[in-house]
């Protein structure tokens, strides 16, 4: 202690010195101590504003005592009483006011402090609640309790496009090739000579009864006045389909096939082809293979009847390409020529032929123009087709050229499980109907379709049996 008190003594000796020797330098002269004013602190008593008042007593020798001292109270005490409550609660309010002053700052020191803890308090919960250590000390991440959407994948029918790169189409198959199975035999047999043949589907059948599709192919009810079919043929290899189309024009079963590739078809040229019309409704291709050959000295190329999609009846007008421009000009001349009809016992009709003609082109004032076209369908693009890179949009435009109406209505957006149900019974419930409120199916959709289509079946098996 001694070291320690050698250091700081008569430090206050020092301290004055210096106080005095900064005064002196003042512009009023030096200033003794004693004219130096202390300021005081003040202590405002507040007296309680709440006095105690006396309660009333149910006790016989009190009374008395009461009622005197009240009497002996005048008039200026009760006065002096009331100027001093008055004054009283002056005070407390300006004392109040005074408090409430001085602690702002403490006050807004303890929110922001209290706020700060808070976070802190906040983070650390977090960060527990992400990260809880397990018994072997690794640290285990706790599931998310807000549901996530599932990563939507864009369906641009990859599968259908390579499957279109093997596939050739015939047209003006013979309609014995469903009926008989030597036809099929044979027909699949000169097409095989190219290469492995995967599949072969055949499509634009018109049927004779109006039943389902199935019933009446399996039935094999055809209708008597169209005598040929269309067929796509699937390719084991894309290089076997493409040599295939050397069999444009060649006669099977009497008839004359017409043979194209699907995703690589033959140009269309219009200078080379016309427009055939005021045909009958059962006109056959072979028809017109046979009249225009005979009259134009085997000069056709491919002839197509432009039919119905639903009935897969002809529309009365076709179109016939040749392989030269000069035949186009001799085929002008059988203008408003007859045409023998070799269907059934009707008249011949006149044709109508004229060029075949491009469509014109609109107008940049029509809707119909082409950069009116893609302006259109820019704006009505999902976002999903929006945000696509350059190789996905060639792929979208790929598929919807080459596709059928099918793949067309679902390219371009996201893929869905597609999961088979049960069919509707009465009082079954089902989630997720419009208008049915109370979940349950009064009564299941039954169609004339559908009972023909079951009494159908149980007849097929019946006849199998016996």
């Amino acid at each position: 202690m001694s070291g320690f008190t050698s250091l700081f003594a008569k430090s206050s000796d020092k301290y004055d010195s210096s106080i005095s020797e900064l005064f002196k330098n003042s512009a009023d002269g030096p200033i003794s101590k004693d004219q130096l004013i202390e300021k005081k602190r003040t202590i405002v008593d507040i007296p309680n504003p709440k006095k105690h008042k006396h309660t009333e007593k149910d006790v016989s020798g009190n009374e008395d005592d009461e009622e005197a001292k009240s009497s002996d109270l005048s008039e200026e005490s009760e006065e002096q009483e009331e100027e001093e409550e008055i004054e009283e609660e002056r005070l407390i309010k300006k004392t109040k006011k005074k408090d409430e002053n001085d602690n702002l700052e403490a006050k807004y020191f303890e929110q922001v402090m209290r706020s700060e803890e808070q976070e802190d308090t906040a983070k650390d919960e977090d960060e527990s609640k992400e990260e809880k250590v397990s018994d072997e000390g690794t640290p285990s991440v706790e599931k998310e309790s807000k549901k996530t959407k599932a990563a939507q994948t864009i369906d641009f029918k990859e599968e259908e496009l390579e499957k279109a790169e093997r596939t050739v189409f015939v047209g003006n198959v013979p309609s014995d090739v469903i009926t008989s199975k030597t036809t099929a035999k044979n027909f699949k047999k000169l097409f095989k000579e190219f290469g492995k043949i995967d599949s072969i589907r055949f499509r634009s059948i018109s049927f004779g009864e109006s039943l389902p599709r199935k019933v009446s192919f399996a039935k094999k009810s055809l209708h008597e006045s169209r005598d040929s079919v269309n067929a796509y043929i699937v390719f084991a290899e894309k290089s076997a389909s493409l040599t295939a189309k050397k069999l444009n024009a060649t006669v099977f079963e009497n008839h004359h096939l017409r043979v194209d590739h699907v995703a690589h078809p033959a140009p269309k040229d219009n200078k080379r082809t016309i427009f055939v019309g005021n045909l009958d409704f059962e006109e056959k291709e072979e028809s017109l293979w046979t009249y225009f050959n005979d009259k134009l000295d085997n000069d056709v190329e491919s002839v197509r009847i432009i039919r119905d999609s639903k009935t897969n009846m002809g529309k009365g007008f076709a179109l016939v390409q040749f392989n030269d421009t000069l035949t186009v000009n001799k085929a002008l001349m059988l203008n408003d020529k007859p045409m023998k009809v070799t269907s059934g016992n009707k008249k011949a009709r006149k044709l109508r032929i004229s060029r075949a003609k491009s469509n014109a082109k609109p107008s940049l004032m029509s809707p119909n123009h082409i950069e009116n076209v893609k302006k259109a369908y820019a704006s009505n693009k999902s976002r999903e087709q929006q945000s696509l890179t350059d190789n996905q949009r060639t792929k979208l435009g790929r598929a919807q050229s080459v596709l059928g109406k099918a793949d067309r209505s679902r390219v371009g957006k996201p893929k869905k499980v597609i999961i088979e149900g049960e069919r509707a019974t009465k009082g079954s419930k089902i989630s997720g109907i419009k208008g049915l409120k109370s979940g349950k199916v009064k009564k299941p959709r039954i169609r004339d379709r559908s009972t023909k289509f079951k009494n159908e079946r149980e007849a097929m098996k019946k006849e199998v049996k016996k």
